[in-house]
């Protein structure tokens, strides 16, 4: 019989492949995003569990997407506003997915709260009380969106530089010591964001 812990680790695996399998793009981008938070985590020198929570939060951030339809998630053209109400949601489709997992409910604040924003201008709930888990995943979640290839963006893809640029000049929505914690690693790191997955 599998311990909590090991219990954990099991639904992680199971819901991860689950992604990896119902939307590959979705899967990377989660791995990306992950691996950031966990150095962020690391560089501030958190005590080593809540490094593993934030990668395990930045691991599943996106789960909920597994409710959104491929051809939405694969939409080369802007969303409408109906498609756009419809993606906004999988941040609470994420948490509710996880609550199916009671060992993963600690993840849920992670979650749920990566695309609020410090000034309220964020969803689902335009909120600016944001743990600190989900406000780095929320940076790194959005440095890997303006910096990799998705269908909607081929004409806007950002470099590092602008990408890092874009998100110190909105220190209202972004923690901009998480920013600068980014900025750091990726200057030390230049493998960082690609390695073979």
């Amino acid at each position: 019989m599998l311990d909590e812990s090991n219990k954990k680790y099991h639904f992680i695996k199971l819901l991860v492949t689950g992604l990896k399998k119902y939307h590959h793009t979705t899967y990377l981008h989660s791995v990306r995003v992950s691996h950031l938070t966990y150095l962020i985590s690391q560089k501030w020198g958190l005590p080593k569990e809540e490094q593993i929570y934030n990668a395990m939060g930045g691991l599943l951030h996106d789960i909920g997407k597994k409710l959104i339809p491929i051809s939405l998630l694969e939409k080369p053209a802007p969303l409408s506003e109906l498609e756009y109400e419809i993606m906004r949601e999988h941040p609470i489709d994420g948490a509710e997915i996880l609550k199916l997992f009671p060992p993963l409910e600690e993840l849920v604040p992670a979650v749920l709260y990566h695309h609020e924003r410090l000034d309220g201008s964020g969803y689902p709930f335009g909120t600016n009380i944001i743990p600190l888990s989900a406000q780095i995943i929320g940076v790194c979640d959005s440095f890997d969106a303006m910096t990799t290839e998705r269908p909607y963006n081929k004409k806007r893809l950002k470099s590092i530089t602008e990408a890092i640029a874009e998100l110190k000049s909105q220190p209202q929505k972004y923690n901009y010591k998480v920013v600068e914690a980014l900025e750091e690693i990726l200057k030390e790191r230049s493998d960082v964001r690609y390695k073979n997955i």
